[in-house]
């Protein structure tokens, strides 16, 4: 009895420390001119998605775009008036780990310098995973 006890406790408790997560996916902007800021859609929750939870913990991010070599950008992830670098096209952050679940992100970018961007970047895609308690 003492086991199943044990066992029904360590249920309650992963149950209770159970994590959910939502992805948001969208394409990115093309990307033209250097110096300018280029800013993703809205990455947020689908609305069946289930978001009932305490606050966000962990945000993990994947992006880029359909040209080899990928060029140098300065990105930056940004949601509720919090960025944070995302320079590198794959990461993760808990920077906005505290805020409500169904709090939507942008990507940022912008490529350094002047002049037009050779050949044009297109096809970017971004994907957005926001695990929750």
């Amino acid at each position: 009895m003492a086991h199943v006890l044990a066992l029904g406790l360590v249920g309650v408790a992963v149950e209770a420390a159970a994590a959910g997560s939502w992805v948001a996916d969208a394409s990115l902007p093309v990307v033209r001119q250097r110096g300018r800021r280029y800013v993703s859609p809205k990455l947020a929750p689908r609305p069946t998605t289930p978001t009932a939870g305490h606050g966000i913990t962990r945000v993990h991010w994947r992006y880029g775009y359909n040209r080899p070599g990928d060029p140098h950008r300065m990105a930056r992830l940004c949601a509720a008036g919090r960025c944070v670098d995302a320079t590198r096209a794959r990461g993760w952050s808990d920077a906005f780990a505290g805020l409500p679940v169904t709090t939507p992100f942008r990507l940022v970018l912008r490529m350094p310098g002047t002049g037009r961007v050779t050949p044009v970047l297109r096809g970017g895609h971004v994907q957005l995973v926001v695990d929750f308690e």
